[in-house]
């Protein structure tokens, strides 16, 4: 007789794969992240939006002894090879491109960065992600590519696989949620304020109306001409100057000292004529623009409102935009994002090449008040 061993059936369930939350902000000047799981607080990542693809997988070898994986992150879909960040920017960058495609990948570069951080290869995604209000419409395809690259991509030579379930909102609506929340925590009441929130970034100027916790879609707007970049590019080459010479210019907008080194003249140059083109080029465009779509708000009003201003520009402009909504009556009603302080300073010094950024939480809020509001969101369903 053959005897026959039983061998016990395990009952036990499957380890479930681990989850990365990720809230992140999708800028043309930098991709703003905050990720965590629940063994780990937030987590700050600042990362170059460039994307160049069909790069040959010849150049992918020297970015593999780079110490800083943010600096040089690639990407392998079958036979695609995809830059990501910084190592894009000398190899063709598309972000002009295909803005499905862009997002995607920066999405998929900063969910890389967070698993490898984390120690995981196979991982659930839990995202809010900012848009602007005008590529709102991309959501659903955005959603379908990432998870067509969730079914297997190569990230800096690792496999990596993810399911995802993400969220999107109108870029600035991290800042209404954290406005939302200091306001309720300072009086001790609900916030019923209708909030106009003026979003001034690189490629857009937005503005979002929230009444009663809710986006108004109706007399929220967005204008790509009037973003920071374009602006900059007519008024500097107004003022003759190259663009060559951009970043010298640039620099000597955003840090006040117009003596800055000049590629074009090979040596220190004064760009302080060209510098006051830009901030009156910008100060008239923001008027304009606030008296077309921010006015009739605020004229012949029943209901008290706040306004409140975000993203990087808004730090060059403070004194300015300060002084304009001073006139209209509205000191004790304006806040910049980055009043809050504590948290959000912290974090957005934690991040690359922070030193010398003046405007950095200003630019990190958005993605922080989002973060803020899908914490308490999985802290609610445990």
């Amino acid at each position: 007789m053959v005897s026959v061993t039983a061998v016990p059936i395990s009952t036990s369930t499957p380890e479930k794969p681990a989850t990365i939350y990720l809230a992140g902000d999708l800028g043309k000047s930098a991709c703003k992240f905050l990720y965590w799981n629940t063994a780990e607080e937030l987590q700050p990542l600042w990362l170059g939006s460039d994307v160049a693809e069909g790069v040959s997988p010849s150049v992918i070898h020297k970015f593999d002894a780079a110490g800083d994986l943010a600096e040089s992150v690639w990407l392998q879909l079958g036979d695609s090879t995809i830059l990501v960040g910084n190592s894009a920017a000398d190899y063709g960058s598309s972000f002009s491109a295909d803005k499905v495609q862009v997002a995607a990948y920066q999405i998929v570069a900063a969910l890389g960065l967070a698993a490898i951080h984390l120690g995981i290869q196979a991982y659930n995604a839990v995202i809010s992600l900012a848009v602007p209000l005008n590529e709102y419409r991309f959501k659903a395809e955005i959603e379908t590519r990432l998870r067509e690259i969730g079914e297997g991509v190569v990230f800096c030579g690792r496999q990596q696989q993810f399911t995802v379930t993400p969220s999107f909102y109108p870029e600035g609506t991290g800042l209404y949620l954290l406005h939302k929340k200091e306001r309720e925590q300072a009086i001790a009441d609900p916030y019923t304020r209708r909030v106009v929130v003026l979003m001034m970034g690189h490629r857009n100027l937005s503005v979002l109306v929230f009444e009663g916790g809710r986006l108004n879609a109706n007399q929220s707007q967005t204008s790509d001409n009037l973003g920071f970049w374009n602006c900059f590019k007519a008024d500097a080459t107004s003022s003759g100057i190259r663009e060559a010479d951009y970043p010298s210019l640039m620099a000597a907008v955003t840090s006040g000292k117009p003596q800055q080194l000049s590629k074009v003249a090979g040596g220190l140059k004064d760009f302080s004529t060209a510098a006051q083109a830009v901030r009156e080029g910008l100060t008239s465009r923001v008027e304009t623009f606030c008296r077309d779509n921010v006015m009739d708000l605020l004229i012949n009003s029943d209901r008290q409102t706040d306004v409140l201003i975000g993203g990087g520009v808004a730090h060059v402009m403070r004194s300015e935009l300060r002084d304009y909504f001073t006139e209209l009556g509205l000191a004790e009603n304006l806040y910049f994002a980055d009043i809050v302080g504590g948290r959000l300073l912290t974090l957005a010094e934690q991040t690359r090449n922070a030193q010398g950024d003046l405007a950095r939480p200003l630019r990190f809020a958005d993605v922080y008040g989002l973060a803020q509001a899908l914490a308490g969101k999985v802290n609610r369903g445990r």
